[in-house]
């Protein structure tokens, strides 16, 4: 475990190098947003961690598994791939492949009766599982969650890993709420990524 958050400090704090950049990279975007999100997109591009398509960051389309996938190893550097075989909708020549594997290597992602679901929409619950699996964080309780009055809607196996994001400062919702199990968009993952890395730029 202590290799592991040692390893993501340093990824952090080079990623963190890069962020005279983001004035820059930000005015490269025409859907740039001005509201609670933009210093987290705009670190997320100057960092390397998201990009955009034909000059959009596209900030309140859903996120996939494919691009979460993505994100997560670009910020752990993670270079090890394990191998997909036993999963039929993972596509050899699909730009996610190698990302998706390094996020199984990594024991972050999880299939599902023997798929990946790359495309589809991941969920708030599910990104915080990814995140916390991949960070190797201790769960938490339903006891961390009670200031929300939505906690109980989230999946049973969810529970601890959300708790955990909550109880470790990655995660505060929004109105009392959590909103667990809807589709989280492409601001609100850089938002929970950028306190991420604050966590651990703000230690020596």
């Amino acid at each position: 475990m202590k290799k592991r958050l040692l390893s993501l400090a340093v990824v952090l704090c080079m990623l963190v190098s890069l962020m005279p950049m983001t004035a820059f990279a930000a005015s490269a975007f025409s859907d740039m947003p001005n509201d609670y999100s933009t210093a987290a997109l705009e670190n997320a591009v100057a960092n390397g961690l998201l990009k955009g398509a034909d000059g959009k960051i596209l900030p309140n389309n859903n996120l996939t598994r494919a691009q979460m996938a993505a994100v997560i190893v670009r910020a752990f550097g993670a270079t090890k791939e394990a191998s997909l075989t036993s999963y039929k909708d993972a596509n050899a020549t699909a730009w996610y492949y190698s990302e998706m594997s390094k996020a199984v290597y990594m024991k972050a992602l999880n299939g599902s009766d023997g798929k990946l679901m790359p495309n589809d929409n991941i969920t708030r619950e599910q990104v915080f599982a990814v995140i916390a699996r991949a960070m190797n964080l201790a769960s938490g309780t339903a006891a961390d969650l009670a200031s929300y009055t939505d906690a109980a809607t989230g999946s049973a196996w969810a529970i601890g890993t959300t708790a955990a994001m909550v109880k470790n400062g990655y995660v505060h919702g929004a109105n009392g709420k959590l909103n667990p199990t809807a589709n989280i968009t492409r601001k609100e993952f850089a938002v929970v990524m950028d306190n991420v890395i604050k966590q651990y730029i703000s230690k020596a």
